[in-house]
């Protein structure tokens, strides 16, 4: 099975155990932290799938040293922007944010430019891709401490870079899509459990913060 159709069979069945704990749990409280807790996880597990595929691409071609420099230029920032999210998400969420806005305006770059963009992900790799992924983590950990920021974040990183990409025919929509469709699903989950925490005040004390 392809990388691609195991992204989409994991985002699939995120939003199949997402209807079944709303349709069967009463307790909004209980809703909204398990939807966090499973949105965690399938991220977790997607970023572990994707580090894995992607970063064997890179030992293979270029391969070597260079290779893993490559590989290591994105993992670490992104484990230092997840422990951030975690330990101090006051801080991480603005940071988020504006490298999500970098981000973005990247893809505005590339759509206006595809031929240097082309040029770049022929020689880099799908680079928008790897930044999707490489904010997407961070941003689900911090989702554990504020829903509604983190889901905010994710729905804008799983969508604007994918629709600037395809719009523009500045690179490969193929594995940007399969590295936005996780994050998208997440980050529809958080929303959706943020939402489900404000019905409840006293949940709010309670439950990952909603802004």
């Amino acid at each position: 099975m392809s990388f691609p159709l195991v992204l989409a069979f994991a985002a699939v069945v995120l939003a199949a155990v997402a209807g079944v704990l709303l349709v069967r749990e009463k307790d909004p409280q209980r809703r909204a932290r398990a939807l966090v807790k499973m949105g965690a996880v399938v991220m977790t597990v997607f970023t572990a799938a994707a580090v894995t595929f992607i970063g064997g691409y890179a030992m293979d071609q270029p391969g070597g040293m260079t290779g893993l420099m490559m590989t290591l230029s994105w993992f670490a920032p992104m484990v230092v922007l997840a422990a951030l999210a975690w330990f101090r998400p006051a801080g991480a969420s603005p940071l988020l944010a504006a490298l999500a806005v970098l981000l973005v305006a990247v893809c505005v770059w590339f759509a206006l430019d595809p031929a240097t963009a082309r040029s770049l992900q022929d020689s880099n790799g799908p680079v928008v891709a790897i930044g999707v992924v490489a904010l997407a983590f961070p941003a689900a950990v911090l989702g554990l401490k504020r829903s509604g920021a983190a889901g905010w974040l994710l729905f804008a990183i799983g969508t604007l870079p994918l629709l600037i990409t395809v719009l523009g025919r500045s690179g490969p929509a193929a594995s940007l899509a399969s590295a936005s469709a996780v994050p998208l699903i997440t980050g529809i989950t958080y929303l959706v459990a943020s939402r489900l925490a404000r019905r409840d005040p006293a949940a709010r004390n309670r439950l990952p913060a909603s802004t």
